[in-house]
């Protein structure tokens, strides 16, 4: 246990050039901090210095106040296959186009992933047998809830898609997540009607629905699909259809409910 240690190491806003290969093997991290680290182009080759660490939370990306922006390309993170790591934080990087399949390459088996002010418009292919528990997409590029591949994160537990400015639509469904117990889609600019079973096929423990600070949402009081949630937030967001207090009854468990400011 010599190499383990309980330090957070920031290596943000410098030029490096490479990392020396073997330099982080058997040693371990609270947390590595690498934005705007890397001179121009040299992220993909530094991060395969990393081979042999294991950290708790790795964040690898840029500032968004800087001038080094770094794009998205394709293998960028390949270097990031031999690393053991609980969290992985991704923000701030630009350019993905046609290059984002090979996001979740080697990160596929990282507990927990949060993707943050990054453009990205479509979620990347899911790899087979995926351990993602906890996913987060914040400040991101979605038109509409990508659930049909979200769907394919099959340990997912709690998934955040948040202040996204582009995300008015919910059109697909998401299904086969029996994990799945907290969906927070809070601050984005949704419109979408027959809330809230449709969207939610085959998600039975799903117990905390976030739909705040949103744009219109039609409720028909079909609620088969979530019948256990606990908590529902839907403030801040205008409601139509039946009732505001009526069309909730069906929600037996539920001990939380947020309707205020719903006009």
């Amino acid at each position: 246990e010599g190499n383990r240690l309980n330090l957070t190491l920031v290596l943000s806003l410098n030029n490096i050039k490479s990392i020396e290969p073997g330099a982080f093997a058997g040693i371990h991290l609270a947390e590595l901090a690498l934005r705007s680290a890397f001179e121009s182009s040299m992220m993909q080759t530094s991060l395969q210095g990393l081979a042999g660490l294991q950290v708790s939370r790795l964040t690898v990306g840029a500032f968004s106040d800087r001038g080094r922006q770094q794009d998205f390309e394709r293998g960028l993170l390949n270097g990031l296959c031999q690393v053991q790591m609980e969290e992985f934080v991704l923000i701030c990087l630009r350019g993905f186009g046609d290059d984002t399949d090979t996001l979740f390459n080697c990160v596929g088996n990282v507990s927990t992933i949060r993707l943050v002010d990054l453009r990205l418009e479509e979620i990347s292919q899911v790899p087979v047998g995926s351990k993602v528990k906890q996913l987060e997409c914040k400040k991101c590029g979605f038109d509409d809830v990508p659930a049909l591949k979200l769907s394919l994160f099959k340990e997912l537990r709690v998934l955040r898609i948040t202040k996204n400015r582009s995300l008015k639509n919910f059109e697909q469904k998401f299904e086969g997540l029996s994990n799945l117990e907290v969906i927070d889609l809070s601050e984005n600019r949704l419109t979408f009607s027959r809330c809230c079973s449709p969207q939610f096929q085959n998600c039975p423990n799903l117990k905390h629905l976030n739909l705040s600070f949103n744009s219109y949402i039609r409720l028909t009081g079909d609620f088969i699909n979530v019948e256990n949630l606990l908590y529902l937030d839907l403030q801040h967001t205008t409601l139509f259809g039946p009732g505001s207090y009526p069309v909730f009854l069906s929600l037996q468990r539920l001990i939380y409910l947020d309707i205020s400011y719903t006009k």
